[in-house]
């Protein structure tokens, strides 16, 4: 015999009607009341029917995450922030009544028609755009009207239907330039791929704040490229140069350097410093360990994911603007 709504009801303590509010992300029901029913489901293995409630609710309780594609190589192998944003977008899904995630990856610097078809093929409640896209773009996302969460996105474009999730950028390019003045580093240059957005001008602004407050000299390297790949040979030219610290942008970044450094007997941490930008488990496992800024990526993910839910269930309204706060982790490189 096949269990319903009111065996789940049952064993949960409740009414029909909040098992099924539940189910369909209908009403403002304390965590006490969703976890006892989500609970009871698991229990007694209750799957609802979701072709036939998508047709009631008009809901397809299916989520599309947009990821940029830097170049024509795979985003999610080049960069772990990715994977650690997925996964806490995962993990907040996980906890909610039946939604999926669908992944739409592509480049930044091609037609987006595919994507915005993509989208309306798979009716989706709501979408999670990671980066930095072009205006048209995102006003034909605005256009779709449903409601977009943008993470690490700065568009200050009149979108009625977005909301917002950043890090802290400009005081994290800040903390990271400022910890390489504090420990007598002189010649210190930024680091970075294509850091002509807004999303790294941010970093790149903390960065000649720190440096200009000092009274030294700002140098900014700018690679196009994978970021591993631009900080093997960034240390060609940091070396060939005479610097004798870098803050870079990203981790990744950071890592390539650090590779390439070790390669010509240089020794981070000692001759040279290094701050990176993430706080990857990279920077754990690389030796020296990596110093680095922390801008709490899977807090980033779980924030924007909840903040998408809340909207696509009423409890909170589009237009916010949230900046998540960083924080210096102090290894062995600076």
């Amino acid at each position: 015999m096949s269990i319903t709504v009111i065996d789940v009801a049952r064993e949960a303590g409740v009414s029909r009607t909040t098992v099924s509010n539940v189910f369909s992300g209908k009403g403002n029901y304390s965590d006490e009341t969703r976890k006892a029913v989500l609970g009871a489901a698991k229990k007694l293995g209750y799957k609802p029917n979701l072709a036939a409630r998508s047709l009631i609710t008009n809901q397809s309780r299916l989520i599309g995450m947009i990821l940029p594609s830097y170049v024509d190589t795979n985003t999610l192998t080049n960069s772990p922030f990715y994977n650690i944003i997925m996964d806490s977008v995962y993990s907040v899904l996980r906890d909610e009544a039946y939604y999926d995630l669908i992944i739409f990856s592509v480049p930044y610097k091609e037609r987006l028609t595919q994507v915005s078809d993509w989208i309306d093929a798979r009716n989706v409640d709501g979408i999670l755009a990671v980066g930095e896209y072009d205006q048209t773009f995102l006003k034909d996302l605005n256009s779709k009207a449903i409601p977009v969460v943008l993470i690490d996105n700065y568009s200050r474009g009149s979108y009625s239907n977005f909301a917002y999730v950043n890090s802290d950028d400009e005081s994290g390019g800040y903390l990271g330039a400022e910890r390489l003045i504090s420990k007598g580093y002189k010649k210190i240059a930024i680091c970075g791929v294509e850091l002509t957005g807004p999303l790294m001008q941010k970093r790149c602004n903390g960065y000649k704040s720190a440096i200009k407050e000092a009274g030294l000299r700002e140098y900014v390297l700018d690679k196009a490229g994978t970021p591993f790949e631009a900080g093997i040979q960034f240390a060609d030219a940091l070396a060939g140069q005479g610097f004798d610290a870098a803050f870079c942008t990203e981790d990744m970044v950071a890592i390539g350097i650090l590779h390439g450094m070790q390669r010509k007997g240089i020794r981070v941490g000692r001759d040279f410093g290094l701050v990176g930008f993430d706080n990857i488990y990279i920077g754990r496992q690389v030796f020296p360990e990596l110093t680095t800024i922390d801008q709490t990526i899977f807090e980033k993910g779980e924030t924007a994911a909840k903040t998408l839910l809340n909207i696509i269930n009423k409890k909170t309204s589009l237009g916010s603007r949230l900046i998540l706060p960083v924080s210096l982790v102090a290894r062995e490189t600076a």
